[in-house]
């Protein structure tokens, strides 16, 4: 097929009339008919708004993709995903070029867009320890705030935009622009509870679909902790940074103990440790402010051992709260070593390594 014929092909399935499809992209719709008639192509800088519009890639365009495009972005984040490797930056930097070059190819694909912006984000906030490099992130930035303005602009789902406006909080704020990052703020819900899971586990309970309202709800809850040790961590943190170290303490040691209450003896899933920090690690911190090493060491034990059940034993929890959980965690051996060998390196315990405890630790860890 001729170009002009894909083109004629592809508005007919979008349901346009030429003179839709020209005042789309700018044209006159005698330009659009010449086009499909064979008497001229469209000029090379039509060709992006070309594929905008019928949601296809370029290559399209030009006749060489048979691929659809839900296939080759599953292809695409598919071979993103396998570059990365944890530690390694270089190849979270490939994967991001990857993603990047993808959503140049498919402008208007969202699922491609909001892995890319995902992504971006983790490069360019500087407390993200290895994943940040400044150099990288002077350019990775600027993108990401330009993905996440197309996602709120285009997309329909309440959650991916609140997820990019949430990026935009983030970045914003990084680069001072504390103005911009309020306005973004403001923009969400106050309460905790206005959530998918939450939503569909009460449509559920209507319909008398119980195990499926259980199942929501265990997700909701799972979700619900996952915020809570977020908070948990940037509240003692709060409390650390303004020099109310037995306020901290109290809040981790606090939490700790809300957890062992859900899953008694389990092996729970790392609710300590997301993006946020190590709760373990931000306790250990918290100690040695107050002098305390002793308790500082049994934090870093806990942090370290913590791990090293996982690889015993299954963090499947039969804990009737998250029993069904959506994404339950998957490590491998090598994955665990570097995450634990990275904890043990952190600046802020180093007071601790010649304590025979962590050279024990730190052992133990390297022999994996």
């Amino acid at each position: 097929m001729t170009m002009g014929q894909i083109i004629k092909k592809l508005r007919k399935e979008h349901g346009f009339t030429r003179e839709e499809l020209a005042e789309r992209i700018g044209v006159t719709y005698q330009a659009v008919s010449k086009w499909e008639n064979g008497y001229g192509m469209p000029d090379i800088s039509l060709i992006v708004p070309l594929a905008s519009v019928f949601d296809v890639s370029t290559d399209v365009l030009f006749g060489i993709d048979r691929t659809t495009e839900r296939e080759e972005a599953l292809r695409i984040l598919s071979q993103a995903e396998d570059v990365q490797e944890y530690g390694n930056l270089e190849s979270y930097l490939k994967a991001y070029a990857i993603l990047l070059e993808g959503t140049k190819k498919y402008p208007n694909n969202l699922m491609l867009m909001n892995n890319c912006l995902r992504l971006g984000l983790a490069l360019s906030m500087p407390e993200n320890g290895w994943l940040y490099d400044k150099e990288h992130a002077k350019k990775i930035a600027p993108e990401t705030i330009h993905q996440a303005n197309v996602i709120i602009a285009n997309s329909k789902n309440v959650s991916d935009i609140l997820r990019a406006r949430q990026s935009l909080i983030f970045l914003y704020s990084a680069e001072q622009k504390f103005d911009l990052a309020i306005a973004e703020a403001q923009k969400f819900p106050v309460r905790t509870d206005l959530t998918f899971y939450s939503n569909m586990a009460r449509v559920n309970g209507y319909m008398e679909n119980y195990e499926q309202e259980a199942a929501y709800l265990c997700r909701d809850i799972d979700y619900s902790l996952q915020a809570f040790e977020d908070n948990v961590a940037r509240l003692g943190m709060a409390y650390y940074n303004s020099g109310h170290y037995a306020d901290a303490i109290a809040v981790y040691e606090g939490f700790f103990e809300v957890i062992k209450v859900i899953f008694k003896e389990e092996c729970p899933p790392p609710y300590h440790d997301f993006d946020s920090g190590d709760c373990y690690l931000l306790l250990a911190k918290s100690y040695l402010a107050v002098g305390k090493e002793h308790e500082a060491m049994n934090a870093v034990e806990n942090a370290i051992t913590y791990y090293l059940t996982l690889l015993e034993k299954s963090s499947n929890t039969a804990s009737p709260f998250v029993k069904k959980r959506e994404y339950p965690p998957r490590m491998d051996k090598n994955t665990i070593k570097k995450k634990l060998l990275e904890k043990l390196s952190d600046k802020d315990i180093q007071v601790l390594n010649q304590n025979i405890r962590f050279t024990k630790l730190y052992n133990i860890v390297n022999l994996l």
